[in-house]
């Protein structure tokens, strides 16, 4: 029996003041958690985009603070392939309020192209995602979500954007991420370190060169995916280097900065 969707109010109109000095364009999406709305700031003379949380989840107090922990973040952190925030509104309510990235999403680009990404660009697009996926690292920080969805292309630069997931390495939660992108860690709770996020990096990289998403015909964790050599004629580094990256065993993996050697290797 299917779990029932839980309803709340609709989202806010076009022309439906957000938060002083930003009033809203229209509703580009809605999650079990959040709103997300484009908005024109007037002190800006900008659009923006700006995450809430829906109507029903606002006295969550574990939701509200991972939308808190997210703005707080990307109002600290600044790299040139991290989506910027301007500010977080706390009245009325709470929002985060980032830059309007302009572009498509990966996941756009593998489904809709007329052609399969040359290697040269998967190289190039992993080059730029081990830069800031290395930067949060640095930082203390795991990303823990890395997919497609996540990510936007524009004339060949490449932006991360929604760090929700967000967690310092450590102890796990048991499928803590999204479906068909987890690591068998994440899918069994272990512990989350630095090479969870190169078997996203490296789920990223397979479905950018192959078209199909690392978790297709598998269960989460059951079995690391069909070796990406055999879907696709890469040069043999790269192949090997998103290969390994899929290991079932983390130790296994190469880190995100032999990744990015690798590919910035290729790219040249």
């Amino acid at each position: 029996m299917s779990t029932p969707v839980r309803t709340c109010d609709p989202p806010l109109a076009a022309g439906t003041p957000l938060a002083p000095g930003y009033v809203v364009e229209g509703h580009l999406s809605r999650n079990q958690v959040l709103d997300v709305y484009e908005v024109w700031s007037a002190e800006r003379d900008c659009l923006c985009v700006a995450k809430v949380l829906r109507p029903d989840c606002r006295t969550h107090a574990r939701r509200r603070e991972r939308l808190e922990r997210e703005g707080r973040l990307l109002l600290d952190l600044a790299h040139p392939h991290l989506v910027r925030a301007y500010e977080m509104l706390r009245e009325p309510e709470l929002a985060v309020v980032l830059e309007t990235l302009t572009g498509e999403r990966l996941d756009g680009l593998i489904a809709h192209g007329e052609r399969r990404m040359p290697a040269v660009e998967v190289a190039e697009l992993g080059v730029q995602l081990c830069s800031v996926v290395g930067y949060l690292h640095r930082q203390g920080w795991l990303h823990l979500d890395l997919k497609p969805t996540n990510v936007i292309v524009d004339g060949g630069i490449v932006k991360l954007f929604d760090l929700s997931l967000v967690r310092r390495p450590g102890p796990g939660k048991t499928r803590y991420g999204t479906a068909g992108y987890l690591s068998p860690e994440q899918v069994a709770g272990a512990a989350f370190s630095e090479a969870t996020d190169a078997f996203g990096l490296a789920c990223v990289l397979f479905a950018a060169a192959t078209r199909r998403s690392p978790g297709a015909g598998r269960r989460d964790g059951d079995s690391s995916p069909p070796p990406v050599r055999t879907l696709r004629r890469l040069p043999a580094p790269l192949a090997e280097a998103i290969d390994a990256g899929l290991s079932e065993d983390p130790a296994a993996r190469p880190t995100v900065r032999d990744l990015g050697a690798v590919c910035a290797a290729v790219a040249a």
